[in-house]
């Protein structure tokens, strides 16, 4: 067993020392990706924080069949993916897309002129809509390849879809937000 694989281990047996080992390591990159795929970093910080108590409730059977990272972001997707489904049965504000409601802005790098720190933040906010408006399944695979350098195998797994669907799933991403931006830069 690798490293990860052990203080899992540990977590299954009920260390809660191990836990807090296990949620410092892996809670930024999942936070991230959660960020990433759901566009608003409150609720992504909520997501984070149900995906490791699902973590601790599930460690009882775990079982060291892979990396402990494929594991935790397999939770976090289904979990990302339910909540959506939830959102999306509710009646969504008239003008606003998912990928804004809620959402916050970053702040801008004081040390910037405003002219650069503006041209930056709008194409931010036109890269962030064009990923919000990807379905559900191409913005997963994209966020995981392309944002968190997964890679295919790994990101299959996540998904649980084949490599190669996650390779044409890739391409589409990135095809369709190219399309989206160039439309935005008119």
């Amino acid at each position: 067993m690798d490293a990860d694989q052990q203080l899992m281990a540990r977590v299954r047996d009920g260390d809660r020392e191990a836990f807090e080992a296990l949620y410092a390591r892996f809670s930024s990159p999942v936070m991230r990706f959660l960020h990433r795929l759901s566009g608003d970093r409150a609720l992504a910080e909520d997501l984070t924080q149900d995906v490791f108590l699902k973590v601790w409730r599930a460690a009882a059977g775990w079982r060291p069949l892979g990396k402990v990272s494929t594991w935790l972001f397999q939770i976090a997707k289904r979990h990302w993916w339910n909540q959506a489904a939830k959102r999306k049965r509710r009646a969504p504000v008239e003008g606003t897309s998912q990928a804004t409601v809620g959402s916050r802005r970053e702040p801008a790098d004081a040390a910037m002129p405003a002219p650069e720190r503006l041209a930056q933040s709008e194409a931010a906010r036109a890269i962030h809509a064009a990923l919000g408006d990807l379905s559900p399944r191409l913005r997963l695979v994209f966020v995981l390849v392309r944002l968190e350098g997964v890679a295919y195998a790994e990101a299959a797994a996540i998904a649980g879809i084949p490599v190669g669907t996650v390779k044409s799933r890739a391409a589409a991403a990135e095809a369709a937000l190219r399309k989206r931006l160039r439309r935005h830069e008119r």
